[in-house]
């Protein structure tokens, strides 16, 4: 039989080298008899002939148990075995690593095979009242490879076995972290001979912890003990922290296969102090399903708190576990804050918010836990609902002079871990810089834990963004969702020499504009004197109705706008001119005085006037003005010459 209860059972029958000749037949005639009339669960392997006489071999196959169980009772009904002889018990309990297995038959192998000798009867090879094939008078159980003691000398099964494949040694380690988590650390002994169920149990309790509500992060293994040839066990280790008193009660059933074992942790005020006694009891547990029971030192290991807890008691063995501490003074919520400046400085904040049943005749006890010494910081204390929060500042020039600040303010209150505060430099444009902050030691003042929620986070400044690898970012703040105190943040952003430039820039886009604007003007003077100039001229002396000027006044006065620009006529449509062109005469100072032409020079020109049809000249032009000073004609004028 195999470990997983499937296997064979054989039935050897003999024959005797004389009884040979009382067959009819020979060994032929009983071979193909005992072929024909085999049952079905049975194979005829066929007759051999051994040193003394002859054997005949059945195999009976089964895949399990029940298998086995209604095989061998078909065997009964071939063989018309009585039912007050049929009694069989069988029995297999698992637990774990512990198989225990229970065969018991009462009747024997030639019961069983009594089809065998009715068959060579009713085919005529041997006479009836001779019985050539008996069973051997001895039954053997071989079970996964190794001989069990058969109960009773007599051919027939009957026999009591225990498969124990538990672990020779299994250690436990508990400790108790500052932010109250408990880490647990299991030491499985993997024995050379059973490491292939050693192994697949112990990667099943870590598949199932995985899926356990409260067990914080990944269970730890450290994998596979290989198979080896060597007398020497080996351990494999598996850790797992749980978050909560109901999810280390689950871890530990699972890690022992123990669903009796329990676990809780309860919360006893101290009196006369804000101080809380906290008492963690572990009950029934036992390693008996998995744990060898020769060893008395199993789940043998260390207990491990924080330094800085008071023990009151602590006791472990006999399947019971307990530990009492003096913890200090619970917590409703912790945050911290770690503010970076642009100009390098840094600010750290923590609150403390404490409950008012806690606080309610304490209060000076607990403002002066939290308070800095004089010149490290401020304390600040703000009452809310339920709940008073004191709020601890310290500010530092730089990284270096905050974490001696803060290392000042935990060595007044005894504690002598150092905190650590620093950043790569924020200089250049637009730099990427590491900051690196390790504020532990403030679980060593808010040493009776935290109810609701610790928060360590980083404000960046202003533009600025980060991330961190257990953290979440949003508008500069950095949250860990790690509760340590160990925080790490990559970040970037402008820095001084970034406004600086900024600056500059702006205003040299300025100085630019200012300058494009005066070159502009400069450029083109005329149109602003042009307009000065139509500003300032005064109106033009325009002869009128009721004035009198003299020639001279007229052409003296300033031309109207316009006039001393070239007219600008079309002259696509005219013919053009052939006859001798007006030669103009530059003239500088004052216009002469001329006399004006008489009516007599105007009669002389007259004919040489051209009209553009035959009507009579006009009156005006035909009557003499009062003035006789007008131009006359020289004799060698030309009237294409200009005057």
């Amino acid at each position: 039989m195999q470990n997983d209860y499937s296997g064979q059972r054989q039935f050897v029958l003999t024959m005797a080298d004389s009884d040979v000749e009382t067959l009819s037949g020979g060994i032929e005639a009983a071979t193909q008899t005992l072929e024909d009339h085999v049952p079905e669960v049975l194979n005829f392997d066929g007759i051999e002939q051994e040193d003394e006489g002859y054997s005949a071999t059945f195999t009976l196959t089964f895949d399990d148990v029940d298998d086995y169980r209604q095989k061998i009772a078909a065997l009964l009904d071939a063989s018309e075995v009585p039912e007050s002889d049929r009694g069989m018990n069988i029995e297999v309990s698992e637990e774990q690593l512990v198989t225990d297995i229970v065969f018991e038959e009462d009747f024997y192998n030639d019961d069983l095979m009594g089809w065998a000798s009715t068959a060579l009867v009713e085919e005529d090879v041997v006479s009836g009242n001779s019985s050539v094939f008996t069973s051997s008078g001895t039954a053997s159980v071989v079970f996964d490879g190794e001989e069990v003691t058969n109960s009773t000398s007599l051919p027939r099964i009957n026999f009591e076995l225990t498969d124990d494949r538990r672990f020779e040694e299994l250690g436990m380690d508990i400790e108790i972290l500052e932010s109250g988590n408990i880490n647990i650390a299991l030491s499985y002994l993997v024995a050379p001979d059973k490491t292939a169920i050693h192994n697949e149990f112990i990667a099943e309790r870590v598949d199932t912890l995985n899926d356990v509500s409260g067990v914080e992060g990944v269970v730890e293994d450290s994998g596979a003990v290989e198979n080896h040839d060597g007398a020497t066990s080996e351990p494999r280790e598996v850790s797992a922290t749980f978050s909560s008193a109901e999810a280390v009660e689950e871890g530990i059933q699972i890690l022992l296969a123990n669903d009796q074992a329990n676990f809780e942790i309860s919360e006893v005020q101290d009196e006369g102090s804000p101080d809380v006694i906290t008492e963690y009891t572990g009950t029934n547990w036992s390693c008996d399903a998995i744990c060898a029971p020769e060893n008395v030192g199993q789940l043998d290991g260390e207990s491990v708190y924080p330094e800085h807890w008071q023990m009151v008691d602590q006791r472990r063995g006999n399947g019971e576990f307990y530990l009492e501490f003096n913890r200090g003074m619970p917590l409703d919520s912790l945050t911290s804050t770690t503010q970076l400046e642009l100009s390098g400085e840094m600010v750290q904040t923590f609150e403390f918010v404490v409950s008012q049943e806690t606080l309610d005749g304490h209060e000076d006890t607990i403002a002066e836990l939290f308070a800095p010494p004089k010149g490290v910081g401020s304390i600040d204390t703000t009452n809310r609902a339920e709940t008073t929060v004191f709020t601890t500042s310290i500010q530092g020039a730089d990284a270096q002079d905050l974490a001696r600040k803060l290392n000042t303010y935990f060595e007044d209150k005894g504690i002598t871990n150092d905190v650590s505060v620093t950043h790569d430099p924020l200089s250049g444009i637009w730099p990427r810089y590491d900051i690196q902050i390790d504020l532990s030691p403030i679980w060593e003042i808010a040493t009776g834990g935290v109810e609701d929620t610790s928060t360590f986070q980083v404000d960046l400044p202003p533009m600025h963004s980060g991330e961190s690898e257990n953290a979440t970012s949003s508008d500069g703040t950095v949250v860990m969702t790690d509760s340590s105190g160990t925080l790490q943040v990559s970040a970037s952003g402008p820095t001084m020499t970034t406004v600086w430039v900024a600056i500059g820039i702006v205003a040299l886009i300025f100085a630019g504009l200012g300058l494009l604007i005066w070159r502009r003007r400069a450029a083109n003077p005329r149109a602003i004197n042009s307009a000065k100039s139509a500003h300032e001229t005064k109106p033009y002396n325009v002869q009128g109705p009721k004035d009198d000027l003299t020639a001279s006044q007229i052409f003296r006065s300033p031309l109207a706008p316009g006039a001393g620009a070239e007219p600008q006529l079309s002259t696509s449509a005219l013919p053009a001119d052939s006859g001798p062109q007006a030669t103009r005469v530059e003239h500088t100072g004052p216009f002469p005085d001329l006399p004006l032409p008489s009516a007599k020079d105007y009669r002389a020109t007259e004919p040489q006037r051209d009209y553009d049809d035959d009507s009579t000249v006009p009156d005006e032009l035909s009557e003499p003005g009062p003035d006789n000073e007008r131009p006359t004609k020289t004799q060698d004028h030309n009237d294409d010459e200009e005057t």
